[in-house]
């Protein structure tokens, strides 16, 4: 199975330290590790404008998209940007053969238990609307090509700055329920 792994850094962060390119290296490493020899088909790329044509396109059949949400709500503008995008898009050509299965994770950096709680809302509000998007998008292509079904979106929505991956429920074990 082809999995792309799809991250975004928050506003401003060097990619290569972001929570969510080491996210992303994570799920390559674990499915690298649950599977015999298939690393040749784990994609790890940063979100860019062409990164939703992958949900549409018939050669993926596994897309997980990362998305680092600062502590403020911000996301990178690249998020902003598709949002926009395919909130204004009329394209009727989304049709495919494909059911892509698509994840989502959003990851909040929140500092402390309290903020976390509060601000769940303002945090992933952001990340939120592009999961919505791409919802959307995913609805558009199966409405489209009526023998497609709605493929799922699986989301997880965890604050890294208090939980670690290997946490129980934690991000670990759902990157390994979604994949199987």
């Amino acid at each position: 199975m082809k999995t792309k792994v799809i991250y975004s850094p928050q506003p401003d962060e060097p990619q290569e330290s972001s929570a969510a390119h080491e996210y992303a290296k994570r799920i390559s490493d674990l499915l690298i590790s649950s599977s015999s020899g298939e690393a040749n088909a784990i994609v790890v790329e940063r979100l860019s404008l062409e990164s939703v044509n992958v949900l549409t396109c018939p050669d993926s059949t596994q897309c997980i998209f990362i998305i680092s949400c600062s502590a403020d709500g911000s996301v990178d503008r690249m998020v902003r940007k598709i949002v926009r995008n395919l909130r204004n898009s009329t394209d009727d050509n989304a049709a495919s053969e494909n059911k892509p299965k698509v994840a989502i994770a959003l990851l909040g950096h929140a500092r402390c238990e309290n903020s976390a709680n509060q601000m769940k809302d303002t945090i992933f509000g952001n990340g939120r609307k592009f999961l919505n998007a791409v919802v959307g998008l995913l609805k558009a292509a199966a409405s489209n090509n009526s023998k497609d079904e709605l493929s799922s979106v699986e989301n997880l929505e965890v604050q890294v700055e208090l939980e670690g991956p290997d946490s129980p429920g934690g991000f670990d074990e759902w990157i390994k329920r979604i994949v199987q």
